[in-house]
């Protein structure tokens, strides 16, 4: 896909579903940002899998998967979500802010106040974490509690 559109950055790519219904999702970023055009192109460019599979073309979101290193090092400064795959100093769940990452692990300083180092090959799951600001928290109409 490099060649036909060399500025899109494929993220993450899942397969889910079993024979007869799978399906691929593909989750793309650009410098410009994601829209519908551009999601519509990626699809085009993948119409050899949709013999397979049903193709889905989206952006990853406000909260991004982060799999590779040169995610992890996009990601320095930002909050971020860990999951591990077995306990490292004593858990298994963190969420703070990476510090910094190299090729063998990421030190992330903790909400708790830790600096803690998740070697890459433990972790399971890592995600950014988006916060909403106080202005930028949605406002809509809330239920009464009955």
């Amino acid at each position: 896909m490099a060649e036909v559109l060399p500025d899109v950055d494929v993220v993450d790519v899942e397969v889910a579903g079993g024979r007869g219904n799978s399906v691929l999702r593909v989750f793309i970023d650009h410098p410009d940002g994601v829209n519908h055009e551009l999601c519509m192109r990626v699809t085009a460019a993948l119409e050899g899998y949709r013999q397979d599979h049903t193709v889905e073309v989206s952006s990853p979101g406000l909260e991004k998967r982060l799999r590779e290193p040169e995610h992890f090092r996009a990601a320095v400064g930002n909050k971020i979500h860990v999951k591990t795959f077995g306990p490292v100093e004593g858990t298994r769940n963190f969420t703070g802010f990476l510090f910094s990452v190299d090729e063998q692990a990421l030190i992330l300083d903790t909400d708790e106040g830790r600096r803690v180092t998740i070697p890459l090959e433990s972790v399971a799951k890592a995600r950014t974490v988006f916060e909403f600001s106080d202005r930028e928290k949605p406002r809509g109409k809330r239920r009464k509690k009955k």
